[in-house]
C-alpha cells in the first residue's frame, strides 16, 4: 500500500492534511525501540542486556507504540509540509483517525499557513514625507514652560488660588475609617495640576494657611486600586502653607538651575535645540514609517493567521502588565478583543517588513547599531555608560537591531516612491507623535491620568 495524502483548504489560511499509511514504518519504529531498551534494561531475574523482547513488549509495547506512532507522525508531516511547499505557522491539532491494526494508519493534522505575499513596493506610489526644523520660537516656548516648571515658591498669607502650592498633610477614610495608603504628612500640591484624584484640589482652592478642612470624593470608577475604585470617601486635611510661584528670569543662575554650570542662557538654548532636534527626529521618522506602511498595506492585501494575531494579543497583554507591574500596579483584562485590531496591523507589518527585507536584501551592519544607540543614549548623563548596558545584553541588542532593520527598510521604501514633502511646524510634529503613542499600548483598565502617589 502506498501513503494516501490529502489536502484541504479550509476557511482563510486554514489547512488540514489526510495522511493514510502502511503500518511499516510504525512497525519499524517499534522493533527498533525495543531493541534500545532491551540492550539497557534491568528487571529483576534478567542479567543486564539480557531481558527477552517479548517481556519488553509484556511490560511497555503500548507505550512503545504510542511513542512511535508520534514519531511517524511528526516525521511524516514535516516531510509533506517540505513536500507541497508549506509555510506552516503553527499545528492546531492532529487527530488520530485510524488506529487499529487492522486498518491502515490514519491521522489528520490542522494548521494555518503564512500567506503568499506577491510583494510590491512603493515604486510609482506618491508618498507625502513629512519634514520639519527647530525654529528660535520652539526654544522660546520650552524656556517659558521652564520657567513655570521652576517657579520659585514664596509663603503669602491669603486664601489659596488655583496655581497656588499648598503643603499640607491628609488622612482618607472610607466607611469611617482610615484606608492603606491614604495618609500623607508635608505633601506638596499645586492647585489645578491633576495631579489628586477628580474634585480633591477643586475642593481647596481657598484655604488658608493653618486651616483644617474636611472633603468628600469619589474615586474614579476605572482606578488602579480595585478596593477605591468608585469608593465614597472623605479627606481630613491640614493646610501648612500656601505658596505662590514667582517666575525666574532668564540668566545665569536659572540655567546653573538646570545644570548649565558655564555659558548661561546661550548654553542652554543649545543644549535644548539639541534635545529638541533629537526629539524631532524620532517624531519624524515614525510618523514617516507609518505614512510608508500604510500605503504598502494599500498594496498590499493578503489573509492573516489566525494564530499570530492571538500570539500578539497575548503579547501586548504581557507587556502591559509587565510595565504596570514596574510601578507596582496590577492590571486585568475584562475583553481581550479589544486588541484584536491592532494586534492583526501589527502581524501585518511584521509580514510586510519580513517581505521588503527579503526584496531589497538588507543587512544590519554594526555601524548602524552604533549609531542608533549612539541617538538612544545622547539623552542620558552617562552615554557610554548606557550602550555599554545595551551591548551587554542579548536581548536589548536585538531590539536595536531590529528598530535599525525597520529604518533601513523605511528608507529603501521611500526611495522606490514619488515624494512629496509635507513641512510643519515642530510642535505639530510632536503633537502627532504623542497623540499615536497614546492611542495604542495604553488601551486597558488602568486609568493613568490618576492621583497622588498612593503609598
Amino acid at each position: 500500500m502506498t501513503i494516501a495524502v490529502q489536502l484541504e483548504s479550509l476557511e482563510g489560511l486554514k489547512r488540514k492534511l489526510t495522511i493514510e499509511m502502511p503500518w511499516d514504518d510504525i512497525d519499524a519504529t517499534v522493533k527498533k525501540e525495543v531493541k534500545k531498551i532491551t540492550s539497557t534494561a534491568r528487571i529483576d531475574g534478567f542479567r543486564p542486556g539480557k531481558v527477552p523482547e517479548k517481556i519488553i513488549v509484556q511490560r511497555y509495547g503500548d507505550a512503545i507504540r504510542q511513542d512511535a506512532m508520534q514519531k511517524v507522525i511528526d516525521e511524516k508531516l514535516k516531510e509533506t509540509f517540505k513536500e507541497k511547499n508549506l509555510n506552516v505557522v503553527q499545528i492546531t491539532a492532529v487527530d488520530l483517525e485510524q488506529s487499529e491494526p487492522s486498518a491502515p494508519f490514519k491521522f489528520s493534522a490542522s494548521f494555518e499557513i503564512l500567506p503568499e505575499i506577491e510583494f510590491k513596493n512603493l515604486e510609482g506610489q506618491v508618498v507625502k514625507k513629512r519634514v520639519a526644523s527647530i525654529e528660535d520660537k520652539d526654544i522660546d516656548e520650552v524656556l517659558t514652560r521652564l520657567q513655570n516648571q521652576y517657579k520659585e515658591w514664596v509663603e503669602v498669607d491669603r486664601a489659596a488660588a488655583l496655581e497656588d502650592k499648598l503643603v499640607m498633610d491628609f488622612v482618607g477614610y472610607r466607611d469611617g475609617e482610615a484606608f492603606a495608603g491614604g495618609k500623607a504628612e508635608g505633601a506638596e500640591l499645586v492647585l489645578g495640576s491633576k495631579q489628586f484624584i477628580p474634585g480633591f484640589e477643586d475642593s481647596l482652592v481657598g484655604v488658608k494657611s493653618g486651616e483644617k478642612k474636611t472633603i468628600s470624593v469619589t474615586f474614579p470608577e476605572a482606578y488602579h486600586e480595585p478596593s477605591l475604585a468608585g469608593a465614597a470617601t472623605t479627606f481630613d486635611v491640614t493646610v501648612h502653607k500656601v505658596l505662590t510661584g514667582k517666575i525666574r528670569e532668564l540668566n545665569e543662575a536659572f540655567a546653573e538651575l538646570l545644570g548649565v554650570k558655564e555659558g548661561g542662557i546661550e548654553a542652554l538654548r543649545a543644549e535644548l535645540r539639541q534635545g529638541l532636534e533629537r526629539e524631532l527626529g524620532v517624531a519624524l521618522r515614525e510618523e514617516n514609517k507609518k505614512r510608508v506602511l500604510a500605503k504598502l498595506k494599500e498594496l498590499n492585501v493578503f489573509d492573516v493567521p489566525n494564530v499570530l494575531i492571538q500570539e500578539e494579543m497575548q503579547r501586548m497583554a504581557q507587556a502591559i502588565q509587565a510595565q504596570a507591574a514596574r510601578q507596582k500596579q496590577k492590571v486585568q483584562f475584562n475583553d481581550m478583543n479589544r486588541f484584536t485590531q491592532q494586534a492583526r496591523d501589527n502581524v501585518i507589518t511584521g509580514l510586510l517588513l519580513r517581505e521588503a527585507m527579503i526584496a531589497f536584501d538588507l543587512k544590519v551592519e554594526p555601524s548602524h547599531v552604533t549609531k542608533l544607540l549612539e541617538e538612544k543614549m545622547s539623552a542620558y548623563e552617562n552615554p557610554a555608560q548606557m550602550m555599554q548596558m545595551y551591548y551587554n545584553s542579548e536581548e536589548l541588542i536585538e531590539q536595536v537591531k531590529g528598530e535599525a532593520m525597520e529604518m533601513l527598510l523605511v528608507d529603501a521604501l521611500l526611495n522606490t516612491a514619488q515624494i512629496e514633502e509635507e513641512r510643519v511646524s515642530f510642535e505639530k510634529a510632536i503633537q502627532s507623535a504623542h497623540n499615536h503613542e497614546h492611542g495604542h499600548d495604553h488601551d486597558h483598565d488602568h486609568d493613568h491620568a490618576h492621583d497622588h502617589d498612593h503609598e
